[in-house]
């Protein structure tokens, strides 16, 4: 497979198989964030893999609102991956107050996105979420309530229902600039 026929097989996936997903599979995607571009190496990033069953299924009613039906698939999901931000070296964090940039959620992002690409590429589908009771599930996981959970990132076997989508996005003449705004 092509990098651009990967990028098309990624999507959000919102329906899981009642399968495992192997912990070498989620190691793999593992790798794949760890080997990620950061600002000044700081690779400032954590990751908290949950493939326990009893405590996988304690995650989906954290992550839902009563207000809104927000999340429901994940109570399918059998792995969920933790996102945590890491302090970031004194490089990074220099140059992200000089510049007023935030490196190191960047790099969380990127991070993240090597982890969903590496899950796709094994067959995995993947849903990139932050909408959760981060106090809850720290509590539930043994996080440091020092730490802060970025995203959490749902991995699983799609189902047979869900498939592959039509990728809708911008034209390229709306987004692309050459040489000047």
């Amino acid at each position: 497979m092509t990098f651009h026929e990967l990028l098309q097989k990624r999507q959000s996936c919102r329906a899981y198989k009642d399968i495992p997903v192997e912990r070498e599979k989620l190691l793999t995607c593992i790798e794949a964030a760890r080997l990620s571009p950061s600002a000044c190496n700081s690779q400032p990033w954590g990751f908290v893999v949950v493939d326990d069953p009893v405590v996988a299924k304690q995650i989906p009613p954290l992550m839902q609102s009563g207000i809104m039906p927000i999340n429901r698939f994940t109570q399918d999901c059998n792995a969920f991956i933790i996102v945590v931000e890491e302090p970031t070296n004194i490089s990074s964090k220099l140059g992200s107050t000089i510049k007023n940039q935030q490196f190191a959620q960047i790099d969380i992002g990127i991070a993240s996105h090597a982890l969903c690409l590496s899950a796709a590429e094994q067959g995995l589908g993947s849903c990139i979420m932050g909408y959760f009771n981060e106090k809850k599930i720290k509590g539930l996981l043994g996080i440091p309530l020092s730490k802060r959970i970025r995203l959490i990132i749902a991995i699983g076997y799609p189902t047979d229902t869900d498939p592959l989508r039509r990728k809708v996005r911008k034209p390229i003449e709306e987004i692309l600039h050459l040489n000047k705004w």
